[in-house]
């Protein structure tokens, strides 16, 4: 579930992700129309209204000069304000169409320039035709002062023609900018429109994806909350039958905090369970390990480390060897019964294990035999531990318990020893502190 929720987490991030990229394109794209707008058409759109009205002055300059005819060679002064009039228009109509050249010009060397790119270079074919036409009415302006009134009819007609020509021009250059214009800004409602279309289809994908992950997220953890809550309730009539304990369910704020509740509850009996059987195994390694009578370590046992011990021995941990069995055990359990021999050899076994280290083990290997492993001892001090033993075993006066001693034979492993060689070595050495007399210790 993990897994398959990730995969559709990432699909919606994934289109969030191109969401936002395409928008951070198409806003970019169109800021940059927009730009060119603002930098580009808008200026020209200026530029040519700046020269409409000059044309306007040019034409009111004109007429007023058609009218007065031959009078204006004659009047000097309004001669001179008329000649500094056309010379004003040709200026200042030049540096508006070198300003719009500029714009132009400006656009496509920084970039500013990307819709209509064509059509805005023929236009600066268009006002340079303009310019040339501008130059041409200077020419025929200068030669009609020139000539006087002499060829005033022939050279004004030419003059006209050529006003009307460059009117024409400028016109033409006007409607070329308003319908470009209008072709750009159409260009970026375009671009508007289908941005606000797109991003309204991606929107509502993202929504379609982000309520199906959403919708899929909660239908998948209810059924696999179901499943376990399901599965912990059999557990517990697995751990136990009891109807009290599988009617508690636990209520809490949301599915999650009742199904940690149940998984705690259910740990907790399954704890408890374990450590029941923990300590019923426990009890039964006791059973199968320990002596019933005396408690000590039984003949399984004895098996299992005796051959732990030769094996740490093969690695270089010597050990000692102590087995002793009680004098005249027989004659014990005739005289006062098998009870009383019972309580000896627990007696015995109660001593023995006070005398001993926590690292020595202590086994019934017999009926009256014991056995004693010393652990990372030598011969010398096996021998002082085994003569400790049978000074305290023949010292006991316990009240209605008679008095009895023990025999013991002391050995220590030696190289390449197996468990009979050991075993039969001390049982020899035990055997010979009988013949001694019996509350012996012989050691070999």
């Amino acid at each position: 579930m993990t897994r398959k929720i990730s995969s559709l987490s990432f699909v919606l991030l994934s289109f969030l992700f191109v969401v936002i990229l395409y928008s951070a394109y198409q806003s970019q794209k169109i800021y940059k129309e927009l730009q060119e707008v603002a930098e580009i058409d808008i200026p020209l759109s200026q530029v040519i209204a700046d020269i409409e009205i000059l044309q306007l002055k040019q034409h009111l300059r004109m007429e007023s000069v058609r009218l007065q005819g031959r009078a204006f060679f004659d009047d000097h002064v309004l001669q001179s304000k008329s000649i500094q009039g056309f010379r004003d228009f040709s200026k200042q109509f030049s540096e508006q169409l070198d300003k719009a050249i500029d714009i132009l010009h400006a656009g496509m060397t920084f970039g500013s320039l990307r819709i209509k790119v064509e059509e805005h270079q023929s236009l600066i074919k268009q006002i340079n035709a303009l310019h040339l036409h501008r130059m041409g009415f200077d020419n025929i302006l200068s030669r009609f002062l020139q000539e006087g009134r002499e060829h005033i009819a022939g050279t004004w007609a030419e003059l006209e023609k050529q006003d009307t020509l460059l009117d024409d021009q400028a016109n033409a250059l006007l409607i070329t900018i308003d319908q470009l214009t209008v072709k750009v800004s159409a260009s970026v409602e375009k671009q508007e429109r289908d941005f606000m279309i797109i991003n309204a289809i991606l929107g509502f994908s993202a929504f379609g994806i982000g309520g199906y992950l959403t919708l899929y997220t909660i239908l998948s953890f209810r059924r696999k909350v179901h499943s376990l809550r399901g599965q912990i309730d059999t557990l517990h009539r697995s751990i136990s039958s009891d109807d009290a304990n599988n009617a508690m369910r636990y209520k809490g704020s949301d599915e999650l905090d009742e199904l940690e509740k149940d998984l705690s509850i259910l740990v907790g009996r399954i704890s408890m369970e374990q450590e029941n059987r923990d300590e019923v195994e426990t009890q039964l390694i006791e059973l199968a390990t320990r002596d019933k009578l005396t408690g000590v370590f039984n003949r399984h046992k004895w098996d299992e480390q005796i051959k732990d011990e030769l094996a740490r021995a093969h690695r270089g941990h010597p050990f000692s060897l102590i087995i002793l069995d009680v004098d005249y055990f027989k004659k014990i359990n005739d005289t006062h019964g098998h009870d009383v021999g019972d309580n000896v050899l627990k007696l015995l076994a109660n001593v023995l294990q006070k005398r001993l280290r926590e690292t020595d083990s202590l086994f019934r290997i017999g009926g009256e035999e014991f056995a004693v492993l010393l652990r990372d001892t030598n011969l010398a001090d096996a021998s002082k531990l085994a003569e400790q033993l049978r000074h305290s075993v023949a010292s006991l006066n316990e009240e209605k318990l008679p008095p009895f001693t023990i025999s013991l034979g002391v050995t220590d492993y030696q190289d390449f020893d197996d468990q009979s060689q050991i075993v039969k070595r001390a049982d020899v050495l035990l055997y010979e502190a009988k013949g001694a007399g019996r509350n012996k210790v012989m050691v070999g």
